[in-house]
């Protein structure tokens, strides 16, 4: 293995990288090679690099003669420097490796042939940050709590994770790839988006990318572009991303809503960071005055540790903030953040909402769940709300009628205490998922993501490519 680290700027950052290099790799059989890219303190640090490494025989350091840029740098070292035949891991200099992080995630590349490319999971790494959703959104995500979150639940998970792309901070590249598709394209010069064209440019030709999800690496992040210049470039590149390859928003959203492990989604409820219970109360599609009195019983009812946020439909949004006044308030989706308990306030009688309460919580209470119908004129009407009620019923800590906001909080604290359950949760996880994925509900949900992207990213300015992904999702 040759470890290629891009060194720019950031002392401080690239002696930890450094440090925690020599104490994590075996280098009897792996070889790091420093390529300076002549950043603004050039001199000062390759002194310093060259003093941490001495005549270490594992470390080789070069220096370009001129900046090239993060892909250039990378190009030059993999493509022009290495010529060892090695696979090749990208790694940024401003990374903290843990130890068998590579292990793993030569592991996860051996796996399968198809796999071309594995990174890390990481504190700090969009799709590949571990946890991806928080409980308390609030509370700064310290590496010390990644650490321990990954140490206490990375065994439930799966080895790895197929995904549409990789994340370069710590990027692992099979050989095979490099000699028949070049690295990275210049065109992402000086940085950004250029790992995630590499990996969807060598997936239209049979090879995936993958998590390593036992594998560790912290990064900083954003050391090397100050200012406006960093969401600058990232803008541009995702146009270009998207002019290339238009399913790119869509598959980024169909991977988190349907590819991840059970586990990997809730994990931050496995080691909960605080002493709340954290509550998603789901407010029926019709809002009338009867459930207005039960929520306002249940915030009434509701202790101090006990963090309840209402979950409703868009629509519902401004008469929710006049019913409820002070109150947490969401509007239904796939939040970045999930919960201890969802709590359904009356009947679910859409796979939307069923999904939307999967997604929250890995524990679910229902209250008045749907009454079955003997009557076939019903039965032919409501045959998905039955569908939805089986599951329910299946997958449910527990089922009360409403009785008063006070039972509901104690049934509440009782589903908090109950202990998640790795298969149950991926049973229920599947069991929803497969479902809402026949109904077309998580294709429809990757258009629309798409679609979001679409807008964010181009605004009015390029009608011609909304037009495309108009044209694409088959949605106006």
């Amino acid at each position: 293995m040759t470890i290629v680290v891009p060194v720019y700027d950031d002392l401080p950052g690239l002696e930890r990288c450094v440090e925690a290099l020599l104490e994590t790799v075996d280098f009897s059989v792996d070889r790091v090679l420093l390529a300076n890219d002549v950043g603004p303190n050039v001199d000062t640090i390759e002194r310093r690099l060259l003093e941490l490494v001495a005549d270490h025989p594992g470390f080789e350091y070069t220096r370009n003669e001129r900046n090239l840029g993060f892909v250039g740098n990378c190009n030059r070292a993999v493509l022009e420097l290495d010529r060892t035949g090695n696979d090749v891991l990208l790694l940024n200099s401003d990374t903290v490796p843990l130890p068998g992080f590579l292990d793993e995630m030569t592991a996860v590349l051996a796996e399968d042939d198809s796999i071309g490319v594995v990174c890390a999971r990481s504190d700090n790494a969009t799709i590949a940050s571990f946890p991806y959703a928080r409980r308390n959104p609030r509370a700064n995500l310290a590496p010390r709590r990644t650490r321990e979150l990954h140490g206490r639940v990375k065994y439930l998970l799966p080895r790895f994770s197929l995904a549409p792309v990789a994340m370069g901070f710590c990027f692992l590249i099979r050989r095979e790839t490099i000699d028949r598709f070049g690295l990275f394209d210049e065109v992402f010069s000086p940085g950004y988006g250029e790992e995630n064209d590499f990996c969807l440019r060598i997936n239209e030709h049979g090879y995936t990318a993958a998590l390593a999800n036992h594998a560790l690496v912290l990064h900083t992040g954003s050391t090397s572009f100050s200012g406006d210049r960093g969401p600058t470039l990232r803008l541009e590149h995702e146009r270009i991303l998207l002019e290339r390859y238009p399913f790119y928003g869509g598959a980024i959203a169909l991977f988190l809503s349907r590819y991840r492990d059970a586990v990997d989604v809730f994990a931050d409820a496995f080691l909960p960071d605080d002493d709340a219970v954290r509550v998603a109360l789901h407010l029926p599609a019709e809002v009338d005055g009867a459930v207005v009195t039960r929520v306002r019983s249940v915030l009434a009812a509701a202790p101090e540790h006990m963090v309840i946020t209402l979950i409703v439909a868009r629509s519902q949004l401004r008469a929710a903030r006049q019913a409820f006044p002070g109150a947490l308030i969401a509007v239904g989706g796939r939040p970045r953040q999930i919960f201890d308990v969802a709590v359904a306030l009356g009947a679910l009688t859409t796979f939307g909402q069923l999904s939307m309460l999967n997604a929250n919580a890995p524990r679910w209470v229902l209250v008045d769940p749907i009454p079955q119908d003997v009557r076939w004129s019903q039965a032919v009407t409501h045959h998905r709300a039955n569908a939805i009620d089986r599951i329910l019923r299946r997958f449910e800590n527990e089922t009360l009628p409403w009785q008063d906001g006070k039972s509901l909080v104690e049934a509440i604290e009782t589903a908090a205490r109950t202990e998640i359950d790795p298969t149950a949760l991926r049973a229920r996880w599947h069991a929803v998922t497969d479902i809402a994925e026949a109904t077309g509900l998580l294709v429809h949900r990757a258009q629309v993501s798409m679609r979001r992207l679409a807008a964010l990213t181009f605004g009015a300015r390029n009608p011609r490519i909304v037009a495309r992904i108009r044209s694409i999702t088959g949605r106006g």
